[in-house]
């Protein structure tokens, strides 16, 4: 061998050596909290006192509001489980009518089940706001990643509530609408559902009226969730809302902001009078969706 081939020999082994591999999303255990690389699981942990108080599956979990996301998820385990839905998007008509609050309950509330992992994505890049309700200041997230800019495993926040993994918005970025339609969001989609079989994947997303965003991701998901503001959403919002999902799969609509008179709940009687020990069992034997929100 030549003194040139042995150089060159050489130098491919020094590359060699010094190579160091990005993790892609096949690498990685991206669904359980403790099997998040360790750069990841230490980041944005929340702290519950700084929760907004409308989480009350979080904040007030004896509630007859949070029951109310307890029989919801129980319809949306029923609605998906068989065919393995798994990836969800929650939005609404327009600005207000309280997905992101729903879509984070509801995250929380699976998230508490015993058997399910849930990876909740701030998709709504234009006006993230699950961070600020969950009190954490993540410094990237899925715009970031989209962009190119960050590995996955990089913008995932091991929560620290339930089996509950984070993956915020991100930074601001001109071109939302291009990001979440692009076909690095369709594969990382895909990649999240087809590689992990006992999680749920929950995007909150714009509003339908407001932006084309949500059209683009709800074609990529298994099903979507439809917030309404009770009084406040109109029948005709709400139809040109539904009919921009003609084709999708709606697995349900959610009724927000019901006044406490309307939902004629037992739950307040058991909570106040017995406490939450009697509230806990009376959540158990009354879970049959007569006083629900949720269809």
């Amino acid at each position: 061998m030549s003194r040139i081939e042995k150089a060159l020999e050489k130098a491919a082994k020094l590359r060699e050596s010094q190579r160091v591999d990005t993790p892609t999303v096949a690498d990685m255990d991206i669904g359980v909290p403790g099997d998040l690389p360790s750069f990841v699981t230490g980041q944005g942990v929340v702290d519950p006192s700084k929760v907004n108080r409308h989480l009350v599956c979080i904040t007030d979990v004896y509630s007859p509001a949070a029951e109310q996301y307890r029989k919801l998820r129980a319809r949306i385990l029923r609605a998906t489980k068989k065919d393995f839905l798994n990836t969800i998007m929650v939005t609404s008509a327009d600005i207000g009518d309280g997905k992101t609050v729903t879509a984070i309950n509801l995250a929380v509330a699976m998230a508490k089940e015993m058997d399910y992992t849930v990876i909740l994505v701030d998709a709504d890049l234009r006006k993230p706001s699950v961070h600020t309700y969950l009190g954490i200041e993540p410094k990237y997230g899925l715009s970031d990643y989209l962009a190119g800019k960050v590995s996955l495993p990089e913008v995932l926040i091991k929560t620290g509530i339930g089996r509950l993994v984070l993956l915020p918005a991100g930074s601001q970025t001109d071109n939302p609408a291009e990001l979440l339609s692009s076909l690095k969001m369709r594969d990382l989609v895909d990649e999240l559902k087809a590689r992990y079989k006992d999680r749920y994947v929950i995007f909150d997303s714009p509003p339908l009226l407001t932006v084309a965003d949500a059209l683009s991701l709800s074609g990529y998901v298994d099903g979507v969730l439809f917030v309404l503001k009770a009084f406040e959403t109109s029948q005709d919002a709400t139809e040109k809302a539904l009919s921009l999902l003609k084709g999708c799969r709606i697995l349900g609509a959610v009724l927000n902001s019901v006044p406490p008179y309307l939902t004629r709940s037992i739950y307040p009687y058991y909570y106040h009078r017995y406490g939450k020990d009697a509230a806990s069992e009376a959540a158990t034997d009354g879970d049959n969706g007569k006083n629900s929100t949720s269809s």
